[in-house]
């Protein structure tokens, strides 16, 4: 099974095509879902573990309360820094974030970049919205948005 190869196997059957319909066949492997739970499956769940309703989410991670339910019921999807908001809110763990920011596609924090180094020791640390938007300020990055 293809979906249980990892990201080096997968790099070596890659190079060792020869034809542009054997890519066509992985590729199309790929695709399949894979019971992929979804960022607002993952969210609700996070929200139930750590007993954190939705209006008391939104207060905390500065989310309009409409965009934020329309997040939880998957009509709209939110941009990287709503999602480390909301994990900030839920003072989830660095591993719950990447989880987090993977089901949302929108990109890993990487400890190299100065403002994912930022967010990083804000998670860490139990900081709120505020204060690492203050922390970011002070350190010369945009403020989460």
């Amino acid at each position: 099974m293809i979906t249980s190869k990892t990201t080096n196997e997968l790099l070596k059957i890659l190079s060792s095509m020869d034809t542009s319909s054997a890519l066509h066949d992985l590729s199309d492997e790929l695709e399949q879902p894979k019971n992929k739970t979804s960022f607002p499956d993952y969210l609700s769940k996070k929200m139930q573990e750590k007993g954190v309703t939705p209006g008391r989410l939104w207060e905390l991670s500065l989310i309009q309360r409409n965009y934020g339910y329309q997040i939880l019921n998957g009509t709209k999807t939110p941009g990287r820094d709503k999602i480390i908001a909301i994990c900030l809110s839920l003072r989830l763990t660095i591993e719950e974030t990447q989880r987090a920011l993977a089901l949302a596609n929108t990109g890993a924090l990487y400890a190299r970049r100065k403002r994912d180094s930022i967010l990083i020791f804000s998670l860490q640390k139990g900081l709120s919205v505020m204060d690492t938007n203050m922390l970011l300020y002070d350190m010369a990055e945009n403020p989460l948005s």
